[in-house]
């Protein structure tokens, strides 16, 4: 747009006149060394004078562009409410209600008319403080999780919100150890007891021989299998939970027979292996519900503790397994590798799935070399 000018017209005052553009007179004033100008909505020059002087005592409405005008301030009460029915539309209806119920929480602290644009990092380490009396260091850390989901979209879809205040927080520390691997013994007994299923007990035992995340499965399509080879790749059906989890890796017999007959079957090798009657993704919590029903014997009735069992359970028995020395032992990394983890960091395999039990490097070297036959060596003393 080109910028105001003073223009010649019919001078009222000193400061002020009225000038013709085009057909339509305007009233024009200088306000604070700047020219303004209002239109008098008429095309008749005496009209145009005795409007102008008739409102004299009316500021005059200065002719800007759409991008010199501020935005109305987003307050954190309004953006909980777009960002609940975005959740609703784009996630789970019920999960977003959980998440709500947390939000109200911090917006209550700070202020439902605070805008939004005014979140500190001091705001968002003080909420993550107060959540830690009474709560597990990981309950913390997931409520912090679901805070810096809700102000990563108000940064990204509003630009309403300064990335850094949810960085650099102190969060509480899990030196806990994670729970038992489930036994041998237990995820046989499991997956015994789901042989009768349609599906189950075959899409159990993959995820038992291959530690791959249940999505991760649900996800693997027909294509994605060549011979003893099993690509995980992301789709417009299934996306993956990091740049490592992208990998190619090899299924043993017992893994690679059960995929290849199921693909066998299919019609249209592009759907999912373990798909849905309409050949969609299975959500993974439907089947832990279905899982869980199966052991049970009966719907929504108490799973016994003896077959009792998560989806990623199965996940954590073959990382378990596979640390532990023996004939079915891999190197730390290799196994990082093959389970979707970064090669070079086997922080997390340590932490949350060997074993800790388990001896993870069998027995030392000999430091002084091997006895002789017949010899005992002792200590005098």
């Amino acid at each position: 747009m080109a910028k105001l000018t003073w223009g010649i017209g019919v001078k009222i005052r000193k400061g002020l006149r009225i000038v013709q553009r085009g057909d339509l007179w305007y009233r024009e004033e200088r306000i604070g060394g700047r020219p303004v100008r209002r239109s008098l909505e008429t095309t008749d020059e005496k009209e145009a004078m005795r409007r102008a002087v008739a409102g004299l005592e009316e500021p005059a409405r200065p002719f800007l562009s759409s991008k010199a005008m501020t935005p109305p301030t987003l307050t954190l009460g309004k953006a909980l409410e777009e960002y609940e029915d975005w959740y609703a539309k784009n996630l789970r209806e019920d999960e977003g209600e959980r998440v709500a119920a947390l939000l109200r929480i911090f917006i209550d602290t700070v202020g439902d008319d605070f805008d939004t644009k005014a979140v500190t990092r001091d705001h968002v380490q003080r909420f993550v403080d107060s959540r830690k009396d009474g709560r597990t260091p990981m309950t913390v850390r997931k409520d912090f999780a679901r805070l810096r989901a809700f102000l990563n979209w108000l940064a990204k879809r509003k630009d309403a919100v300064n990335p850094n205040c949810w960085r650099g927080i102190d969060k509480p520390k899990d030196d806990g150890l994670t729970k038992e691997a489930p036994s041998t013994e237990k995820v046989r007994a499991v997956l015994g007891k789901l042989r009768s299923h349609p599906w189950l007990g075959e899409f159990c035992t993959v995820l038992a021989e291959t530690g791959m995340r249940p999505s991760e499965l649900l996800g693997l399509r027909g294509v994605d299998l060549r011979g003893k080879l099993c690509s995980i790749v992301p789709w417009e059906g299934r996306q993956l939970k990091s740049k490592w989890s992208k990998r190619v890796i090899e299924l043993n017999e017992t893994a690679a027979a059960i995929l290849k007959a199921r693909v066998d079957t299919m019609f249209d090798k592009a759907r999912p292996i373990f798909a849905t009657k309409t050949g969609e993704v299975y959500v993974e919590n439907s089947v832990y519900r279905f899982l869980c029903d199966a052991l049970a014997g009966e719907r929504r009735a108490a799973v016994p503790e003896a077959v009792k069992i998560t989806l990623y359970d199965f996940r954590h028995f073959f990382c378990s397994e596979h640390a532990a020395p023996g004939p079915q032992h891999m190197e730390l990394e290799a196994l990082a590798a093959y389970i979707g983890h970064s090669p070079a960091s086997t922080t997390t395999l340590l932490r949350w799935y060997a074993d800790a039990r388990a001896l993870r490097r069998g027995a030392p070297a000999s430091l002084v070399g091997e006895p002789k036959a017949g010899r005992v060596i002792g200590m005098k003393g």
